[in-house]
Parts: C-alpha cells; sequence; structure tokens
C-alpha cells in the first residue's frame, strides 16, 4: 500500500481560551487526494450483459454452477455438459516411474489400488472448454481390480457401484450433489460435483439462449457532504498535538513507522480531535499491513470528519482488509494450516460495513481510483460481478498504469467466460502498465487467448510472460499444454517436465495433467 499523506505545518489562530462546551468550525486542511492528474484517455470495454444459458427445467449448466453456485452448495443436481478432461492414473503413474512396463504398472495398480486417486473428470459448456473453465466431478466410482475380483466377498461386489464409462468429448448428462469437500477428500471452495449417477446425452441442436442474471438492488448509503462543528480547542494544545503529527509525516515518508505511531499517538492524547493525526496513524498501520489497528485509528478520522474522502478511503480498506485476515485467520484454524497456506472463502466475509464506507469515498471524490479498485474486490466477493466490472473499469480509466486493476477485471471477465472482453483489458493493460508491472498482465493474457484457442497468441504471450520471469511454472504449464495440443512435442516435453519435477504444493494439480501429457507425448514415439 503507498500512503501519499499531508504533512501539515503548526497553525496559528486566536489565544482566546477554550471552553468544555464551545463549538467552532473545523479548519484544518483535508489530505491531499490520492488521485491521478490528467490520466491518459483510454477505452476501456464495454460492460457485458453477465447474463447465463437458459437450461431445460431441472437441469444446470457447467458455466452457472461455477459462477453461480455458492446458493446451490449441499443440493442434489443434474448438470449436462462436455467431458473436458479424465484422470488417468496409470499415465500419471507411467510419468513417474519411467523405466516400468505398462504391463507392470497396470499389475501394481492391480495388487494396491491405493496407488490411484479416486477417478474424476472436468465437465465444460463445450467440447473445447479449458479446465479452468470447467467444474469438478469427483468421487467417481472405479471398477474393481482383478484381484478384488478374485478375493472379495460376492455379496460386496455385489454392492458395488458401477464405474461409469468417460471419455474426453462425451456429452453426458451428471447427477450429483454441489458441495466444497467430498468425502474421498477432493476440495474447492469455488464448488465440485460429487458424483451419483452418469447418462449419455444429446447437446440440443438449437441456439442456446441466455437470460440476465439478477444481483438485487444496492442498500443506500448515507453520505456526509458537511463538514460538522468541533469542540473548541486552546491554541496551545492544538499547536503542540499538530507538531507530533508533523514528526508522524515525516517517519511515515522516511519509513520509521514505528516513530509515526508514537507521535501520532501523542498527538491524539493531547487532542482526540485532531482527524489529521488519527488519518495519520492509520496510514502507518496500513503501511504495515496491521489492519485491525488502521482500522480503529482510521475509524476515528472518518467519524469526526465523514465528509472526507480520504478518510473513508482508508477506513474502508482496513475495514475490509482486517475482515479478509479475520476470516483467514479461522478458516486457517479450522484446515489446521497456515493463512498464507488457504484458498479464502469469500462466502466467509462480512463486507457491508467496508462497502459503505467505500461507497461514500467514491460518492465524495469520485476520482479516489483505489476505493474503486477495494469496492471492484468487494463487489467480486459478494457475488455482484456486474457491479464489480463497473468499479474496476473506473479503476483502470482513472489509473491506467494500476496493473491490480486490469489483472481482478480480466480475472473476472475469464471466470464469466467472457473472453473477448478479457482479451481487450489484457491488451490495454500490457500497454499502458509499466514494464516492471507487466508480466502478469502478458499471463493473463495468454490465458484468455487460450481459452479462445488462438493458440499462436496464446505461445506469444506466454513467452512474454516467461521472458520477463524466466521461474514462471505457471505460464509454462499453460504453454506446455498448448503445445502438446499442437503436436510440438519437443517445446511441450521443455515446459511441462520443468512443472513435473516442481515440488511447490500449489502446482498438484498442474503436476498431474502435466504427468498424464508427458506419457502421452512419449506415446506418440510408438
Amino acid at each position: 500500500m503507498v500512503t501519499r499523506i499531508c504533512v501539515v505545518g503548526a497553525l496559528l489562530i486566536s489565544t482566546i481560551p477554550a471552553t468544555a462546551d464551545t463549538m467552532e468550525p473545523d479548519d484544518l486542511p483535508s489530505p491531499p487526494l490520492e488521485a491521478i492528474k490528467n490520466p491518459t484517455r483510454i477505452d476501456v470495454p464495454a460492460l457485458p450483459a453477465f447474463d447465463l444459458p437458459v437450461t431445460e427445467p431441472g437441469f444446470r449448466s457447467p458455466r452457472e454452477l461455477r459462477v453461480r453456485g455458492k446458493a446451490s452448495l449441499g443440493a442434489e443436481v443434474k448438470v449436462k455438459g462436455y467431458i473436458t478432461w479424465v484422470y488417468d492414473c496409470s499415465a500419471q503413474l507411467a510419468s513417474v516411474n519411467t523405466e516400468a512396463t505398462r504391463a507392470q504398472i497396470l499389475m501394481s495398480i492391480d495388487s494396491d489400488p491405493s496407488l490411484c486417486e479416486q477417478p474424476k473428470f472436468y465437465l465444460g459448456d463445450n467440447k473445447d472448454t479449458s479446465q479452468e473453465a470447467s467444474i469438478w466431478v469427483v468421487d467417481v466410482p472405479r471398477a474393481p481390480t482383478k484381484s478384488e475380483r478374485l478375493h472379495l466377498p460376492k455379496s460386496e461386489l455385489k454392492a458395488w457401484p458401477a464405474a461409469p464409462r468417460v471419455a474426453t468429448g462425451d456429452y453426458v448428462t451428471v447427477s450429483g450433489t454441489w458441495a466444497q469437500h467430498s468425502p474421498h477428500n477432493e476440495h474447492n471452495l469455488d464448488g465440485l460435483l460429487i458424483f451419483k449417477s452418469l447418462t449419455p446425452a444429446t447437446p440440443s441442436a438449437r441456439a442456446v439462449a441466455t437470460a440476465p442474471v439478477a444481483f438485487g438492488k444496492e442498500a443506500e448509503v448515507s453520505v456526509v457532504t458537511k463538514a460538522p462543528l468541533r469542540k473548541e480547542v486552546s491554541p496551545d494544545v492544538r499547536n503542540a498535538s499538530i507538531d507530533h503529527v508533523n514528526v508522524c509525516n515525516k517517519a511515515i515518508a522516511a519509513k520509521q513507522y514505528d516513530t509515526a505511531v508514537k507521535e501520532c499517538e501523542v498527538a491524539t492524547k493531547l487532542w482526540a480531535g485532531n482527524h489529521l493525526a488519527w488519518f495519520a496513524w492509520g496510514s502507518a498501520h496500513i503501511a504495515r499491513s496491521e489492519w485491525a489497528q488502521a482500522r480503529t485509528a482510521a475509524e476515528r478520522a472518518a467519524a469526526l470528519r465523514p465528509d472526507q474522502g480520504m478518510y473513508q478511503l482508508y477506513y474502508g480498506i482496513a475495514l475490509y482488509e482486517a475482515e479478509v485476515q479475520r476470516a483467514k485467520d479461522e478458516q486457517a484454524r479450522r484446515e489446521n494450516k497456515k493463512p498464507d497456506e488457504i484458498t479464502l472463502d469469500p462466502s466467509a466475509l462480512k463486507l457491508e460495513p467496508a462497502r459503505e464506507a467505500l461507497v461514500r469515498a467514491t460518492r465524495l471524490q469520485p476520482k479516489l481510483w483505489r476505493a474503486h479498485y477495494y469496492l471492484g474486490r468487494v463487489y467480486r466477493d459478494l457475488g455482484d460481478p456486474r457491479r464489480a466490472a463497473d468499479q474496476l473499469s473506473q479503476t483502470i480509466a482513472l489509473h491506467p498504469t494500476y496493473h491490480y486493476g486490469y489483472i481482478a477485471l480480466i480475472e473476472l471477465y475469464r471466470r464469466w467466460d467472457y473472453v473477448d472482453q478479457a482479451i481487450a483489458v489484457a491488451t490495454l493493460g500490457t500497454t499502458h502498465v509499466a514494464q516492471a508491472d507487466v508480466e502478469p498482465l502478458w499471463y493473463e493474457l495468454g490465458m484468455a487467448y487460450d481459452a479462445k484457442r488462438a493458440d499462436q497468441k496464446a505461445v506469444e504471450a506466454f513467452g512474454a510472460a516467461i521472458a520477463m520471469r524466466p521461474d514462471d511454472l505457471d505460464a509454462k504449464f499453460q504453454r506446455g499444454q498448448i503445445f502438446a495440443r499442437k503436436g510440438e512435442n519437443a517445446a511441450a516435453r521443455r515446459d511441462l517436465e520443468e512443472v513435473a519435477r516442481s515440488t511447490d504444493p500449489k502446482l498438484i494439480g498442474a503436476k498431474q495433467v502435466a504427468n498424464q501429457l508427458l506419457t502421452q507425448i512419449a506415446s506418440r514415439k510408438h
């Protein structure tokens, strides 16, 4: 977080003694606005409809569950779609046991089925839907092994659930429970389908109709536009407090945050009504990501001067980040992990206070680009993509070089399969974002082109990202899959073998796919 804090000089006022009950106008200066002067004019793509396919009564689409599935958690659903990927245990084992023959691998699986994970596959709206845009179907029954058929009781074999026949490209209806965790320890906070049954289906020949999604009316937010009166303060107290604020701000500028916190605390103890001191105090804590302390200080500043957009902005940021931290800590305790190891479930966040503060900030000062950015994140986490896209688009228009605004909007569009909009935004980002920050934009552009199956453009975009960061295994994984799809085996192996050798736990899923593809590439030689 970059902070821009006003350094306030000592202001002398009348020496008339103050009384406890006397009120006076607040003449403290406002902090400078965190706004870009004369930003480059750019054309951000128009907002899409955020609609979903109209499905047959009683059925759901993979896309609907992927983007609007929270309300269906725990419910049994029927989903029609194309199988876009199938887990292949023998291929995965072959990729890590390169000296073993296929017969040996199959014999090992037969004698020890625990070598394999529970079968699974991905389901998408189209045959070429990417794995990222597909939903997981997990806990799929497997057939008993030869050894199990010979040794298990007949009653157990009779009760064994039938294993479905699945192949990439099949159009099927899958029934199951939509959840975040499965009995076989699969988990995905965006949702997964716990398998119950599968039947072949026939795609409709009619054009797919769509319908807009209702996201609800936004609650009203009251905004104070006039500065309230304050309790009169004596000149000596006022000037002494401001002196400490000046030291506090200079310490913030020098990144001496311990000194800043101490000086601002002294300033507020001398004069509790010094909103500049509370704001600077909160800024020092924000710079150190101390969100609970920042929230307390920013709340005092906003309470004293609710008409100040900068105070509402910092209060909203602190509220949002403190809430994210709280939810991460709680989820980490439940999952027995460190907070930075979890994938946060946005449904656990209580975001209305942050939303209200940030809305006030944007209404008081519409050019506060960071307020629009955080408001976009809030709406994203609240499951309101249309308002999120609107706020993130405004972020880009107000601050065309801020790469996080582009990334958040691209990811939102890709999640909703608005590939053309994602490409347009990513292209804008690669044009306007500074060289030091542009690498993630090339990756996002590659992902968008990949979703459109514009293979050569995707390869070029991923190549640009890798040229800037040679250890980017995510980009190499994506590029390796495209090379494999194009039959460029040597190039595919180079990328996928790096992924397969990785020990990064975040790449477990990617390693499975990489190993499977490497086995397929090896089989093409024979």
